[in-house]
């Protein structure tokens, strides 16, 4: 969509990305470029639509002459969509370029094979935006974000190591649009990177918590995949006994166990009151657990943060995230604010991260 995008232009994008509105001055530094370039880029980019002036703000450099006004990325400048599923539900949201929501449908999903997941897409998208221009002409891609954790039968359809080009190919000719598409751990990521609270960091961990615990780890704002490439790095269960791993499906048998029964993860939002202080009492547990595991996998990857995301209810990250302990000199712990929607945030992330940021 912006294939006239140099580095340089991608770089002062990043800086807005991660700091908002921004004077030039903040942005060269940020850049690392100097002042003149970065008035040149913002410019053009200003030009192409993609960044715009704050009218009612100035920033004085110091300098002799007009003060400057700060910038910031254009909100509707473009959208982007972003697929997140399970193995029962759907969610589709569009995204702008500011971080808004601009659309957000969850629906039931009959099976979460490639065919089921594209028809009901193209349902929610005729639905909710019809011919829209959002659709047509300012659109970025579409985003999927592929969970770890699906039955086997279904998890052979999605297997982006050998898949990837297949599923990219079949999404985007149907579409008609460009795809991306990514684990849901590494597409959560990218979503804190662009969307969340992953702007503030350079390095950071993300521990996804799904049926099974996954992770993605981030260097200097950039996905680490290792030397496997697409799905060498991340796969960081093994840190954790399988008997007692902090995941969804330890919540899911603690909760029945107790007398509430849980199909799935997205069922926690639906339970009675009385359920709540056996989700407390999980939550002390796990969140030992969790610190456990990272208490030695922290020192050795030395991020600056660790984000907890995953299809655990926002309530229940926050809470996770406030008990665990990691000892002295440790990583802040900190959980996702996208809400129950960010695995499908993530996903909308990546046609931001692909098409507009810095690839290296």
């Amino acid at each position: 969509m912006f294939p006239h995008l140099t580095h340089g232009h991608r770089k002062v994008l990043e800086a807005l990305v991660r700091h908002g509105t921004a004077a030039r001055a903040e942005l060269a530094e940020a850049s690392g470029y100097t002042r003149p370039a970065v008035t040149n880029l913002v410019r053009d980019l200003m030009d192409w639509g993609l960044v715009e002036e704050d009218n009612g703000a100035y920033v004085h450099t110091g300098r002799r002459g007009q003060p400057q006004k700060p910038v910031s990325l254009r909100s509707g400048a473009a959208y982007a969509f972003g697929i997140g599923f399970t193995a029962g539900a759907l969610d589709l949201v569009a995204m702008d370029l500011g971080g808004r929501v601009a659309g957000r449908t969850r629906t039931p999903l009959v099976e979460p094979t490639p065919s089921a997941v594209l028809k009901t897409v193209q349902q929610q998208l005729e639905s909710a935006y019809g011919k829209s221009h959002v659709v047509r002409w300012r659109q970025l891609g579409f985003g999927i974000g592929v969970p770890s954790d699906l039955p086997p039968e279904q998890a052979q359809a999605w297997n982006l190591a050998y898949r990837r080009e297949e599923l990219i190919s079949y999404f985007a000719n149907n579409l008609e649009g460009p795809a991306f598409i990514e684990a849901e751990p590494l597409a959560c990521g990218i979503g804190e990177r662009v969307f969340g609270i992953g702007a503030r960091y350079q390095t950071y961990l993300i521990v996804h918590i799904g049926l099974e615990i996954g992770g993605a780890l981030f260097i200097e704002g950039r996905p680490f995949r290792g030397g496997q490439g697409i799905s060498g790095a991340g796969q960081i269960g093994q840190f954790f006994s399988d008997a007692q791993s902090p995941d969804g499906c330890d919540l899911m048998k603690t909760l029945t166990t107790a007398g509430f029964g849980v199909g799935d993860l997205s069922d926690l939002d639906v339970l009675p009151e009385a359920a709540q202080s056996v989700i407390d009492g999980w939550t002390e547990s796990a969140a030992a657990r969790l610190s456990v595991g990272l208490a030695k996998l922290s020192p050795f990857l030395g991020p600056d943060a660790i984000i907890l995301t995953g299809r655990l209810s926002p309530s229940i990250l926050k809470a996770l995230a406030e008990a665990m302990q990691l000892g002295e000199g440790a990583p802040v712990v900190e959980a996702s604010r996208l809400g129950a929607f960010q695995t499908a945030i993530g996903a909308a992330a990546l046609p931001v991260f692909c098409n507009l940021l810095p690839q290296g």
